[in-house]
């Protein structure tokens, strides 16, 4: 049984670069297999896993006591839609903070090493591809009209060039996970350098990868990725000195100057200034929306500071708050009508939306403690670099929803839930080999 519950959940893991609901599904498949598997351990009670439970134990706070305070049963009927579903998502930290030895732990990182590798397989592809990748696969089963074509920036050498985005439905759902893999693959490549093995490879991963980060252009999940490094180099620098501060200076400065020269470069190029553009401060059609669905928001925290609206709800409120605001300003009207409303696009203030402020509260301290765990030099270089990402994926949700994210926040859980494993057993990986 602990054989077949190890090939799920790595198919779980791996699918995450495939599909939503193929992943969700070796999910529940893997949860309940974890059930019945030998020599199980309980949950260990730390700062990360109790937070991470108050998290949702505020979402259930909330729920219930708007229930009670007014609910129809059609409420009870809407959870599967509401951000509780989020928890069958969360049993992904659950199940893979509690493998026990390193056969199970490298089982595990070989297939985050897969999901890598098929997330760059998949969005390299998919920038030659006029038609998304996902509709090529499930118009096999069932037509999809919508959404069909992928976003084309112009041509490039005569060859189309489009907005990569793998097997995911969005650009942003695929930034969203790219991010957190952003540090483990840079600093693998310094690691590279420095220990003088495979260093043509990991630098052909690199490139891939900035390549299709570069014209992915979600900036909020740039720079997540862009704090993610920064927060490994104060760790690799200063707190572990992995690294020498005098030759890395040089080397970031030969870095920065070859990618100033690279992107100066592919300024000329009408198809690639559109990718750059905005990275240099061009504002785009979707910037100014945020402030609108931002304000739509505010009324909600205002009004529920401390349980929020009630998951599920965040959708019915925005439209009366929205409406509301666009009679007041009639100005507005067109912009409050075409602003996309379906979640607040920024993590904390969607928390604080429909769980309350005390729900934000423990949401920034988790990751507070997971940035702190990081850089209290208790873990191993090769174990770091993998997990980085983690704390980038807060900044980049001052942006985005990632948290509300499916194909994103699932990955950050088994990611979580991994680190989770090493730091209360300091177990040892091969990442950087």
């Amino acid at each position: 049984m602990n054989k077949i519950f190890l090939v799920f959940l790595q198919i779980a893991i791996v699918s995450c670069a495939i599909s939503v609901s193929l992943s969700q599904l070796f999910l529940f498949l893997t949860f309940i297999l974890f059930f019945f598997t030998k020599g199980k351990e309980s949950i260990r009670l730390t700062p990360i896993s109790l937070l991470s439970f108050g998290v949702f134990g505020f979402y259930f706070l909330s729920f219930f006591f708007h229930f009670a305070t007014g609910g129809e049963l059609s409420y009870i009927a809407g959870i599967k839609g509401s951000e509780l579903k989020d928890v069958l998502l969360f049993s992904a930290f659950l199940i893979v903070q509690n493998l026990k030895n390193e056969e199970e732990i490298a089982k595990v990182e070989k297939a985050f090493w897969i999901l890598l590798i098929v997330l760059l397989i998949t969005g390299f592809f998919s920038i030659f591809s006029p038609i998304r990748l996902s509709r090529l696969v499930s118009d096999l089963f069932k037509p999809s009209p919508n959404w069909k074509f992928a976003h084309h920036y112009g041509n490039l050498l005569g060859i189309g060039i489009h907005l990569p985005i793998g097997l995911m439905n969005t650009h942003l759902t695929y930034a969203g996970i790219f991010l957190l893999f952003a540090p483990f693959v840079f600093f693998r490549f310094l690691f590279s350098i420095r220990e003088k093995k495979n260093i043509l490879f990991n630098f052909s991963i690199l490139i891939l990868f900035g390549m299709i980060a570069l014209l992915n252009n979600a900036r909020s999940a740039l720079l997540g990725a862009s704090v993610s490094i920064f927060i490994g180099f104060v760790d690799l620098l200063f707190i572990q000195k992995y690294f020498s501060l005098k030759k890395s200076l040089k080397y970031l400065g030969i870095f920065l100057i070859g990618v100033g020269l690279i992107l100066g470069l592919l300024f000329f190029n009408e198809t690639m200034a559109k990718t750059i553009q905005p990275l240099l401060g061009q504002e785009k059609h979707t910037d100014s929306g945020r402030t609108f669905i931002w304000s739509s928001t505010f009324p909600m925290i205002q009004e529920n500071p401390i349980l929020g609206v009630g998951p599920g709800n965040y959708g019915k409120q925005v439209e009366i708050n929205r409406k509301k605001l666009s009679e007041e300003y009639k100005e507005l009207l067109f912009f409050f009508e075409v602003t996309q409303r379906g979640h607040a696009h920024n993590d904390f203030l969607h928390l604080a939306a429909i769980a309350g402020l005390p729900a934000m509260l423990v949401y920034i301290l988790l990751g507070s403690v997971i940035g702190y765990s990081l850089l209290r030099g208790k873990s191993t270089r090769k174990d770091s670099i993998l997990f980085y990402g983690l704390v980038g994926f807060f900044f980049a949700g001052l942006f985005q929803c990632y948290f509300q994210d499916d194909e994103v926040v699932i990955v950050f859980w088994y990611l979580l839930g991994f680190f989770h494993l090493k730091l209360n057993k300091g177990m040892t990986t091969n990442a950087s080999s």
